[in-house]
Parts: structure tokens; C-alpha cells; sequence
């Protein structure tokens, strides 16, 4: 007896479209923006505060600084002091700490137009297979070259500045060589910076490296054209009302004025006063009549009017 077998063998792989591939991809890429985004919003707060925190401690002006972009570049260097660098000093670390990006931004910008430009003259060489176009595709590969290494230059120059700058504002707060080590890991590992600074805003100060803020000055009393605490006193806004007089009676009608009092000449009500007699002077007398005047003493001779009165007699 012969039997006949038939084997059927189907598979089913689930095969993934172009679309799906695409959806996956963007997922892929939006959690990683979104993680990135979160990231460097949280660097930012920290490093911002940071900043802020020591900048007000140390009496700076102007700490809200620390919040503004490139305006923190510039807080940060001027929170350093002057920078020693060997037997060199750089005075305005913050006006170079602020510049040096801007400038390493300015030729990284021209570097990407300068080497749009070469690929476009490498297409117009091929095309016409002329030697000018190989003479201008040679000067442009110059100019990228060389504006590549100035960019590489000043990139480099400001990380040799940054860790400068948080080296001497790292001394403040630490000991031996860890402001050095603090400052070449803000450089190379992401976040390092903007958590170092967060951590070190409400440590002492070292010995020594206390800020010198000078105290703000005395108040002055206010003066009376100021007022008090509450402001300065009101000015009047139209003419002073004048007091009122004082009452002039009671309800029956003004009052009576006083007479004078009556002088000696004129008297009381019953008349004039009599005037008193004068005394008499001594040549009047008293009542019985003028007093007699006293009779002069003889005057006596003389002793030869005496002699003569003899002699006569």
C-alpha cells in the first residue's frame, strides 16, 4: 500500500514598511532632543545661580548678570579678578572672555561659507574643465584652511582662558590644587561646570581670600521739607484760610469796651479830685502871715575907727 505525502511549509515575517522605520527614527530622535533640551535647561538654572550667588556675596554689581547670556561670560571673568598668567597679567578678563566666542563664532561661520563656495567651484571646474576655476578652487581651499586653524585657535584660547578665569574663582573656596582640577573638568565633562559653581555659591571663603565690600554709607536723618518715614509733607494746594477772629460777645451783642479810668484831673463820679494846696515856701509864711527875716549881727570896727571914735569923744 503506497501513501502519498504533500509537506506545506509557510512563513509569516512581519516586514516593517518605510514609514514605520521613520516613525521609529523620530521617536528616537524627539526623546533625545527633549532629554537634551531638559538637560540644558537644568545646567543653565544651576550655573546660573551659582554665578549669582557668588557675584552677591563678593558685593559685585549688577549680579542679575548671571542670567543674561554672553552677559554671564562677561560677569564670570569680572567675578575672577585680573588673571596672572605667568609674569603677564590680563586686566579685563570678563570684555576677553566675552569676545573670544564671539569671535571664534564670526570665523566658523565664515569657514562654512568658504567651503560652500568650493563645492560650488568644484562643480563649475568639472563642468567647463577650465584653469581658472582651478586657480579660484585653490585660493578657496587656502582661505578654509587657514580660517579653520584661526577657529581652532581661538576655541583653544578661550578654554585656556576659561579655566583661568575658574581656576582663580575656585581658589576662593578650595584648597591645593583642586580650583586647577575643578576648571580642567568644567571643560570636559558636560554639566561639571553649572553643578560646581551650584555647590560652591554658600561654602566660606578662605583665609585671606575674604571680598573687600565696603559698607554702604550712613543715612542721614530727613529733613523737614522731607517729612518722616511716611513721605515728605503735604504743600498746600491754595491760599492758608485765616483763623477767625475771637468772638466779639455772647448772643446779646458785642461786648462792651471798658472806659478808661479816669485821670486825677477829671475824677471819680463826684466830681474832680481837689488838687493840694502847695506848701508854702519861707518867704510866704505859714497862715498867720510870712515869717519875719531874721535881723543881721552888727559888724564890729575895725581897731583904727575905733582910736578916731575916741578921739572924737
Amino acid at each position: 500500500m503506497e501513501r502519498d505525502y504533500h509537506f506545506t511549509y509557510e512563513y509569516n515575517y512581519p516586514v516593517s514598511s518605510s514609514d514605520d522605520l521613520f516613525g521609529v527614527i523620530m521617536s528616537v530622535y524627539l526623546i533625545i532632543l527633549t532629554l537634551a533640551l531638559l538637560f540644558a535647561l537644568v545646567g543653565y538654572i544651576f550655573y546660573s545661580v551659582g554665578l549669582y550667588t557668588i557675584g552677591k556675596r563678593m558685593g559685585k554689581e549688577n549680579p542679575w548678570l548671571a542670567f543674561i547670556p554672553y552677559a554671564r561670560d562677561y560677569f564670570q571673568g569680572e567675578l575672577a579678578g585680573p588673571v596672572r598668567l605667568n609674569k603677564k597679567e590680563i586686566r579685563s578678563p570678563g570684555i576677553w572672555n566675552l569676545v573670544i566666542p564671539i569671535i571664534s563664532s564670526v570665523l566658523a561661520g565664515g569657514s562654512w561659507v568658504v567651503m560652500s563656495l568650493a563645492g560650488g567651484l568644484m562643480s563649475a571646474a568639472g563642468i567647463s574643465g577650465s584653469g581658472s576655476a582651478g586657480i579660484a578652487l585653490l585660493f578657496v581651499i587656502m582661505m578654509y584652511t587657514l580660517l579653520t586653524v584661526a577657529v581652532i585657535a581661538a576655541r583653544a584660547a578661550q578654554k585656556v582662558l576659561k579655566i583661568l578665569i575658574n581656576k582663580q574663582i575656585l581658589e576662593r573656596f578650595t584648597s591645593g590644587n583642586m580650583g586647577l582640577v575643578h576648571a580642567v573638568l568644567m571643560i570636559i565633562v558636560p554639566l561639571y561646570e553649572a553643578f560646581c559653581f551650584f555647590v560652591m555659591r554658600n561654602r566660606d571663603f578662605n583665609p585671606g581670600m575674604e571680598p573687600e565690600i565696603t559698607p554702604p554709607p550712613a543715612l542721614l536723618p530727613p529733613s523737614p521739607s522731607q517729612g518722616g518715614p511716611q513721605g515728605p509733607a503735604a504743600t498746600p494746594q491754595g491760599p492758608v484760610p485765616t483763623p477767625p477772629p475771637p468772638p466779639q460777645g455772647g448772643p446779646q451783642g458785642p461786648a462792651a469796651t471798658p472806659p478808661p479810668p479816669p485821670s486825677p484831673s477829671q475824677g471819680g463820679p463826684q466830681g474832680p479830685v481837689p488838687t493840694p494846696p502847695t506848701p508854702p515856701s519861707p518867704s510866704q509864711g505859714g497862715p498867720q502871715g510870712p515869717v519875719p527875716t531874721p535881723l543881721a549881727p552888727p559888724t564890729p570896727p575895725s581897731p583904727p575907727e575905733a582910736d578916731r571914735a575916741e578921739k572924737t569923744e
